[in-house]
């Protein structure tokens, strides 16, 4: 069974379990998840963003289970109740059923958006033995018109009713949508808890291994025992009548609450973002209040997972202790609205995109959507867009945006020079995964796409249950060529060679970074792994000393950070960086797909990665210079000692070229020993006969080809 992090089921679903940390709940630091609170999670991943991707996650956390638990325990009689429907008509329990399911369910919870369709199938399958299904939504911040539309979207052919004063939901002790009830004919709770067990906070497995409602049914209908009759519910927290009114505390929404959320959470969670439901209004924050208090006290949000020990980042996610108690003091005090003057300026944003102005030009990935399935596994699928740059274009902003982000779980977009270029960067101009805001660059810093280039998407799927489409888009801001000082672009560190032995807790695979510029500036840090990645850690090393650059103790597969240095690192000094990697493939590890398997290098989820991005700069200036200093270095005496001079070069470079890559030196080098970069983009043209595999002779060609053109 393959274990996954949710962040790709739906726009909001990638938002919805964040991110829950197994180590929090042994009580250490390192939650993350937002109700941004921020974005988020897969889902599945892949590379992720997550991105991003930043979200609410769903509660059922160790830490609130104990309260949840009591209220579960409590199985008692329902009494009758009749609650208006969207259609105007009114749902009491029917004294000619067996049986009731009530099914309290949240129009923008993330799991209950999931759990929709397979509630309604259940409803289906059971309709025939006198089992009637009731969606019941007590949710503050819901209206009956949003509760018309979600049975809508979902199909649901099954009642459902606002229960407006929350008066169902307290009586029967439901605290979270979605969650389940099951009911028979005498009003007696026999069953309640969650659906099944595919979903926890921050984890989502391909299926479900227990099936928890559909077999109480079974064995009520069949009048047998349950052998489980109370669960834990995962999901979104509904927001329960309190003993206090409004108006009774000095914090309010308007004057401290609205700036908070502004400053942490509206960045995502606002119209057309990837939050999952909007926080820049008063009557959405007031239902979604609890759960915002629980992820922060879990530590889920805001998300952020460097340690503050080592690194001082511009990007850090950290929400005041000051700020925490103004909000949970104005949730105590019943959440007051204040003096509307006293609202915040509110902060004006480009309609689907993160940009600081509207894009320049906007490129979709295909000409039409590609057809992701319903279920199974997607491979990572590749879109190349030529923009048609006849000549080099400086670019100062770009970003991704996924046409569904229900299923887009990431993508990364390359740079692929004009065939016979050499292949020296790793060409990354933007990408959009888990956990992941675009940053704005410096002023004068901007990205070089030559002239000829075309821009690959790399897509990562993850199928949602439903056949969906997707149609990606690229969108960037050029820079003035005269205003940009220094070029900005992407190294990185792979280490391909390691086997994750079954039941390894604590696993460490080490690399190093080459070929960072001397002359320039280290300013940002993104590391990756999968599922099982458990710490990472950065170093640089300079004048025998070393020191920790970045350390990541809780890896989060959710939310891949971009670590933007507070102060840029100057690399004259630098002699080497190296990093470590560490995977916990045991089974106390909660994505762990399968703890009794061999891990080793791949794209997909269950296989891993040791990979570090960075971000460095160089002074245009110097580059040109160094490029007119290299080109008067190399002017041959006569055409016959260049020839000969360029013969060698070719050879030497075929030869190392091989040495480095043919791992287990068999002569050729097949597509899985090339770096990503090369595997990616140039193994198709560097296999010129088609078999697999490279020779050393196609790597003479193609060397001789770049160097010995006219």
């Amino acid at each position: 069974m393959i274990v996954q992090r949710v962040l790709s089921f739906d726009q909001d679903s990638a938002l919805f379990v964040g991110p829950w940390n197994r180590r929090q709940s042994i009580g250490m630091h390192g939650g993350n998840s937002c109700v941004s609170l921020q974005r988020s999670r897969s889902i599945a991943y892949g590379l992720a963003t997550c991105t991003i991707v930043f979200a609410l996650v769903v509660g059922g956390s160790p830490k609130f289970a104990m309260a949840q638990k009591s209220l579960s325990m409590s199985i008692g009689t329902v009494s009758d109740f009749s609650l208006p429907t969207p259609e105007g008509d009114s749902v009491s329990l029917d004294p000619n059923a067996r049986f009731h399911v009530l099914c309290f369910l949240g129009c923008q919870c993330p799991l209950a958006k999931l759990y929709g369709p397979r509630l309604q199938a259940l409803a289906n399958r059971f309709e025939g033995d006198g089992v009637r299904f009731i969606g019941i939504n007590s949710n503050v911040q819901d209206s009956m018109d949003e509760v018309r539309e979600y049975a809508q979207k979902h199909s649901l052919s099954f009642a459902m009713a606002k229960d407006f004063d929350r008066s169902v939901a307290v009586q029967i002790g439901a605290t979270r949508t979605p969650q389940v009830f099951l009911i028979d004919r005498s009003r007696r709770v026999i069953y309640q808890g969650r659906i099944d067990d595919q979903y926890q906070p921050g984890i989502a497995r391909t299926s479900a291994s227990t099936h928890d409602l559909r077999d109480a049914i079974e064995k009520a209908v069949a009048g047998e025992t349950i052998s489980n009759p109370v669960t834990e519910a995962v999901g979104c927290l509904i927001s329960l009548p309190r003993s206090r009114s409004p108006g009774q505390g000095d914090v309010t929404y308007c004057d401290q609450v609205a700036r908070i959320l502004s400053s942490h959470c509206v960045e995502c969670h606002r119209e057309g973002e990837i939050g999952p439901f909007a926080l820049d209004k008063y009557d959405e924050v007031v239902g979604w209040a609890d759960m915002m208090i629980e992820v922060i006290d879990q530590q889920r949000m805001p998300p952020w997972h460097a340690d503050p020990e080592h690194g001082s980042f511009l990007n850090a996610r950290h929400m005041p202790t000051s700020d925490k108690e103004i909000l949970r003091s104005w949730v105590d005090d019943g959440m007051p609205y204040g003096q509307a003057s006293d609202l915040p300026e509110k902060v004006t944003s480009i309609a689907g995109w993160r940009l600081p102005t509207t894009p320049d030009v906007v490129f979709p990935m295909s000409d039409r959507p590609f057809a992701v399935p319903e279920s199974g596994v997607v491979e990572y699928q590749y879109f190349v867009i030529d923009p048609g740059f006849k000549q080099d274009r400086w670019v100062r902003a770009v970003q991704v945006v996924p046409g569904n982000n229900a299923v887009v779980h990431h993508c990364i977009a390359f740079t692929r020079p004009p065939d016979g270029a050499e292949i020296s960067e790793f060409g990354m101009l933007a990408a959009y995964v888990p956990g992941q805001i675009d940053s704005p660059l410096p002023p004068g810093y901007a990205q070089r796409v030559a002239a000829g280039t075309k821009i690959v998407l790399q897509m990562h799927y993850t199928p949602t249950g439903k056949p969906e489409q997707d149609l990606t888009r690229i969108g960037l801001v050029f820079a003035d060529p005269s205003e940009v000082t220094h070029e900005v672009y992407a190294i990185g560190g792979v280490e391909r060679d390691f086997e994750i032995p079954p039941h390894a807790a604590d696993y460490s695979v080490h690399g190093d970074v080459d070929g960072f510029p001397k002359d320039g500036i280290l300013l940002s840090i993104i590391p990756h792994m999968h599922v099982r990645g458990r710490s990472f850690q950065l170093t640089v090393h300079s004048d025998q000393q070393s020191t920790k650059l970045l350390s990541i103790p809780h890896y989060d597969f959710n939310w891949q950070h971009n670590y933007r240095l507070a102060d840029p690192l100057p690399l004259s000094d630098v002699d080497r960086f190296s990093f470590q990697a560490t995977f916990d493939n045991s089974a106390d590890n909660p994505t762990n797909p399968d703890p009794t398997e061999y891990v080793t290098w791949g794209d997909q989820t269950w296989q891993e990665m040791a990979v570090v991005f960075m971000s460095v700069a160089r002074p245009v200036e110097s580059m040109q210079t160094k490029q007119n200093r290299s080109q008067r270095a190399h002017h041959p005496p006569s055409e016959t000692a260049k020839r000969e001079s360029q013969r060698a070069a070719v050879d030497a470079f075929a030869t190392d070229y091989m040495k480095k890559f043919d791992g287990n030196g068999d002569g050729s080098i097949t597509r899985h020993e090339l770096p990503d970069s090369v595997r990616m983009f140039a193994f198709k043209s560097l296999d010129r006969n088609g078999n697999g595999a490279i020779s050393i002779d196609e790597i003479r060609w193609h060397a001789a080809r770049q160097r010995l053109a006219p």
